[in-house]
């Protein structure tokens, strides 16, 4: 079984139908974070799995309030993939038809906007031969408006309507972690600039999941699939603890 489900599955199975006295400090302080006002220690804590394609892993519910929680472990973490099939439509509808050719260009690799290329560039060449477009499409992502956007598709809700929104990103395990609301996110990612020549949506990067540059690969499926990738997670955790710390 994939590292992060056994760790969610110990996180839930840990947190579930427990008394407070049970917990170590690090769950008391995500569960106080979480509840705020509406913590009561007498009454008990339900956590349970959320299955499907939303963004949510785990609903902690107690004294009448259920809340949604993303789980995140490890570095380099890959936040959200999606068939281009479905995001290349999706940024014509948010932008226009030029900024999703200039996207194109830097998926495809191969200087055509159909993938029709016969020669296909890596991301690093990709970068140098489209910094231009890459510089066009990062302001655009990085205006609030629309990066709020791509931070709900990517972090919050996902790309399916659904009313399971994560209220808190937990990163790590039952004994140690870092957490952050999602109000505390947006907050963070409007009033602070993340200014990169990769292609980015605050400190989240974009990249294709499989490449294929030899036309020889094991899942060649993986070149129309986009990913998202948070490799700065901790650091940003970090920094939203620091600015909470001194509020």
């Amino acid at each position: 079984m994939n590292d992060g489900f056994v760790n969610e599955e110990q996180l839930r199975n840990y947190i579930n139908n427990n008394d407070w006295n049970t917990y170590n400090a690090n769950i008391k302080e995500l569960l106080k974070f979480t509840f705020g006002n509406k913590l009561n220690i007498g009454l008990t804590f339900t956590a349970e799995k959320i299955g499907g394609q939303v963004k949510p892993d785990m609903a902690i519910t107690h004294n009448g309030t259920k809340k949604y929680i993303s789980i995140k472990k490890g570095s380099g973490n890959s936040v959200h993939q999606e068939k281009i099939s479905v995001f290349f439509p999706f940024i014509e509808s948010l932008f226009d038809l030029n900024t999703l050719n200039n996207l194109k260009l830097f998926h495809y690799g191969d200087g055509t906007l159909d993938d029709s290329g016969k020669i296909r560039y890596s991301a690093s060449e990709c970068q140098t031969l489209y910094s231009s477009e890459i510089a066009s499409l990062n302001k655009k992502f990085n205006e609030w408006g629309k990066l709020k956007i791509f931070l709900d598709r990517f972090l919050f809700v996902g790309n399916v309507s659904s009313t399971l929104i994560v209220d808190v990103i937990y990163h790590g395990n039952i004994n140690s972690g870092i957490w952050a609301s999602r109000d505390e996110l947006y907050k963070y990612f409007e009033n602070n600039s993340f200014s990169s020549s990769a292609l980015h949506f605050g400190s989240l990067t974009y990249q294709v999941w499989g490449r294929n540059n030899d036309f020889k690969a094991v899942h060649p499926d993986r070149r129309y699939v986009m990913q998202v990738k948070w490799g700065g997670i901790l650091n940003d955790l970090n920094k939203i603890k620091e600015s909470r710390n001194y509020e």
